[in-house]
């Protein structure tokens, strides 16, 4: 289990002698448990929340507990107008409002399975089978040689330690140990009793009378002495915080992917407007305060045409690099994928290469390096045109359906062709968009400090880019739908960039148009980009989430997301170096920030196919959950104003030698 790195950041603070211990990552605490407990303690029927019960009395020992707890909604009593304070309490009931108290997730059906497995006494047939599941995998509850004993009442000590692992408290030092009997309290209970003594909690008795039952009026009394010394700490050490978490749907992104693929979205065009509109309008239906910003992007206008033996090709061409006219007449040589030491003599010919792993700019230099004055290029994909954005020309290249390519091939077979390549490119500048959606604190509640979420709405020339990176879009605009009602007290601000598949144009416009003091005002970023793709078959995963930062070291952002990722997914997400994505302006400026990706990246990666049937929901629903409880950990009222973290001004060498990134 992950150990708690980010106390480094957030407990900064002396005399409560509190200590977080390891398992706060995988429960909930804090008042969550107050609002939640109002489960009937002994799961009957009950009647609605009453000011009186015929059975609690002014002055009696649980009364004041009871009635506020009651007042606040919290504990109902009987249909017959009785609380029951002297009931026993079972596990059963227990383990159900630990379950809700804590907002605890319910196992899938094989998880649940594998929980009780330990158990003889319960099964995935009984009534409240994921509840106890579930309490046993946040370790709550263990049970005892081998058995729930979901029936039998709960023994003082036995709430002692239930409650003190619940709320994380079971390594609190209060510097002196109170003098309390604990000869008779079992060895796996002392210390929780012990702690629970400290606290001021369990002065009923002159010992604890830790085999004894406990009634519902003793629990509640518990209960509320508990809560009261946990307010009177504070809620600092609360990190773990479940609002975020709790409300995010896949279905919601799905469809907003579906809508941002039905038109390409390259950079500076229709599609790409009709984005950022939907957008903007989604955070103005939000109320958030929205921001279309705009810069120039710089293209290129190309034309190309291929003649094949004095027979003009009747195709649509892509043009694989921009930026230099060029004709050029010679024999076609197929040379396969252009792979190192493997091509053939190419000197003053017409390349043929098949698109391999490599990325194409390099295939097209290599030809170029063994003497090549143009080159043909065709995709993988079976009757796709060929898409790449484009970048620095080095010779007459363009791209044609795999369909024509093989066609080619085929032909070289019997004997020679010869081809002219005719391109002809026209530098121009296009305008992009970033759009920005600012959710502010109340003036007298700031921190004055500020976190940002963010991906990019661009696709590559003709792809639909439902991976890349309208999953990312997706989450953004599923989190500002979350986060409208959450208290804050540091600004949010959501982001999607325009031109990343330009070299992220779009995020170093948005940070150089910052002044110093705004940039200083940010304590993280956290960018989002190909969350969701899907397996391709067991033979092409998709790869699992890792988090990148430029220069390969941990951060705040990596260290929320690697603490968020074993609640969300039970792994610690791992990270890495790399740049490519918007992350990197806001990491050369200063600020901590990482990109959530997946890693290798799949199939489909920068082509035709990559579409709305490759999107993955549960990894969408995992990466935003992970992401955005990460950021609400800081920009919520609980948690103390941070301070600026400095990250490395240079951007480091790094190798990345799984699928490329064009």
């Amino acid at each position: 289990m992950l150990k708690l790195v980010l106390l480094v950041y957030f407990l900064h603070w002396e005399g409560t002698g509190f200590m977080a211990s390891k398992g706060f990552w995988k429960r909930v605490t804090g008042s969550a448990f107050t609002a939640a407990v109002a489960v009937s303690v002994a799961c009957t029927p009950v009647m609605a929340a009453s000011t009186s019960y015929t059975d609690v009395k002014a002055g009696q020992s649980h009364y004041d507990a009871i009635m506020a707890l009651t007042e606040q909604g919290v504990v109902q009593g009987y249909d017959n107008g009785k609380f029951g304070q002297w009931d026993d309490v079972t596990r059963q009931q227990v383990a159900v409002m630990m379950y809700q108290a804590f907002d605890l997730k319910a196992p899938d059906k094989q998880e649940t399975e594998r929980m009780l497995s330990g158990y003889d006494d319960v099964d995935s047939n009984h009534p409240y089978a994921k509840q106890i599941a579930a309490v046993t995998k946040a370790g709550i509850f263990k049970g005892n040689g081998g058995s729930f004993h979901p029936n039998k009442s709960i023994t003082r000590q036995q709430v002692a330690s239930v409650l003190l692992t619940a709320r994380d408290l079971e390594t609190y030092d209060a510097k002196e140990d109170k003098n309390i009997e604990l000869s008779n309290v079992a060895d796996s209970h002392k210390q929780r009793v012990q702690i629970l003594a400290n606290l001021g909690v369990t002065n009923q008795f002159d010992d604890f009378k830790p085999a004894e039952s406990i009634s519902r009026g003793a629990f509640a009394t518990m209960y509320d002495t508990l809560d009261q010394k946990v307010k009177a700490l504070g809620k600092k050490y609360e990190l773990f915080d479940q609002k975020i978490i709790q409300e995010v749907n896949a279905e919601n992104m799905y469809n907003d992917i579906d809508y941002l693929t039905d038109v390409p979205r390259e950079a500076g065009t229709d599609g790409e407007k009709r984005a950022v509109d939907y957008i903007k309008n989604r955070f103005d239906e939000l109320g958030y305060e929205t921001e279309v910003q705009s810069f120039p992007v710089r293209d290129v206008h190309s034309e190309a045409s291929v003649t094949i033996d004095g027979n003009k090709l009747d195709e649509t061409l892509q043009v694989i690099s921009g930026g230099q006219n060029g004709k050029e007449t010679g024999g076609l040589v197929d040379v396969g994928r252009a792979e190192p030491g493997d091509i053939p003599d190419v000197e003053g010919k017409i390349a043929l290469i098949e698109r391999g792993a490599m990325p194409p700019f390099k295939q097209v230099m290599d030809v170029k390096n063994e003497g090549a004055v143009g080159a043909i290029m065709y995709d993988s994909e079976d009757g796709a045109p060929f898409q790449l954005v484009p970048g620095v020309q080095i010779m007459p290249a363009v791209g044609i359906s795999r369909e024509t390519g093989r066609d080619l091939a085929k032909q070289l077979e019997d004997g020679e062709i010869e081809v002219t390549l005719d391109v002809t490119m026209e530098q121009i500048t296009k305008t992009s968009h970033n759009v920005i959606a600012s959710l502010k604190p109340d003036m007298d509640k700031t921190t004055g400090q500020l976190v940002t979420i963010g991906a990019h709405h661009d696709s590559v020339p003709g792809g639909p880019g439902a991976n890349d990176d309208a999953s990312g879009v997706s989450a953004v605009l599923e989190l500002a739908r979350i986060y409208t009602d959450k208290p804050i007290d540091t600004e949010v601000r959501f982001l999607t960039f325009g031109a990343e598949e330009r070299g992220l144009v779009g995020s170093s416009y948005y940070m150089n148009s910052l002044l110093r003091n705004e940039k200083n005002r940010m304590v993280a970023h956290f960018q989002m980009d190909m969350i969701g793709a899907r397996d391709s078959g067991a033979d092409n995963p998709a790869g699992g989430l890792i988090m990148y930062t430029l220069d390969g070291n941990k951060n705040l952002v990596t260290d929320l997301g690697s603490a968020w990722g074993s609640e969300t997914m039970d792994v610690a997400v791992p990270y890495g170096q790399m740049g490519r994505s918007d992350h990197q302006p806001f990491h050369q400026a200063g600020v901590p920030t990482a990109l959530f990706t997946h890693s290798p990246a799949e199939a489909s990666y920068h082509q035709p196919t990559d579409t709305l049937d490759k999107i993955s929901k549960k990894k969408l629903q995992q990466v935003t959950e992970t992401v955005g409880a990460a950021a609400y950990q800081i920009a919520r009222p609980e948690t103390p104003k941070l301070p600026n973290f400095d990250v490395a001004d240079d951007l480091i060498d790094y190798s990345f030698d799984t699928r490329a990134f064009d």
